[in-house]
C-alpha cells in the first residue's frame, strides 16, 4: 500500500511523503503506482519551475518526500499553495478510487 502523508503548517501544506507500493498490478503495469507517481512527480517539478524555487526533495525506491523553502514570496508561496492543494485533491481521489492501494493521511 502507497501511504501519502500531507503535512501542514499554519493550515497551509508544507510538505508530502509518500512510501510503499501499490502492488495493484505487475511490476511496469501498475496503473495505481503510475497515477501516484505522476501526480508527485508533476508537483514537485511545478512547484521548481513556477515558483523558481527547488523543493527540499528525498527519493529512493519506493519513497519520496518533498517540502517548501521556508524563504518563499507572498508570490511564490500562492503558487505553491495552489499546486500542493491540488495534489491534495488529486491524491484524495486517487485514494477515493482505489482505496485498497492508497491511504492519504493529512497532518
Amino acid at each position: 500500500m502507497i501511504k501519502a502523508k500531507i503535512h501542514r503548517k499554519s493550515n497551509e501544506i508544507v510538505s508530502y511523503e509518500l512510501s510503499g507500493h501499490a502492488m495493484s498490478g505487475e511490476y511496469g503495469h501498475d496503473i495505481v503506482c503510475s497515477a501516484v507517481s505522476v501526480l508527485s512527480i508533476t508537483t514537485a517539478n511545478g512547484l521548481e519551475r513556477l515558483t523558481g524555487v527547488e523543493p527540499i526533495t528525498e527519493m529512493s525506491s519506493g519513497y519520496l518526500y518533498v517540502e517548501l523553502q521556508e524563504n518563499l514570496s507572498s508570490e511564490q508561496r500562492e503558487i505553491a499553495r495552489i499546486l500542493l492543494e491540488n495534489f491534495q485533491d488529486a491524491m484524495l481521489d486517487v485514494e477515493n478510487e482505489y482505496g485498497q492501494y492508497v491511504k492519504v493521511i493529512k497532518e
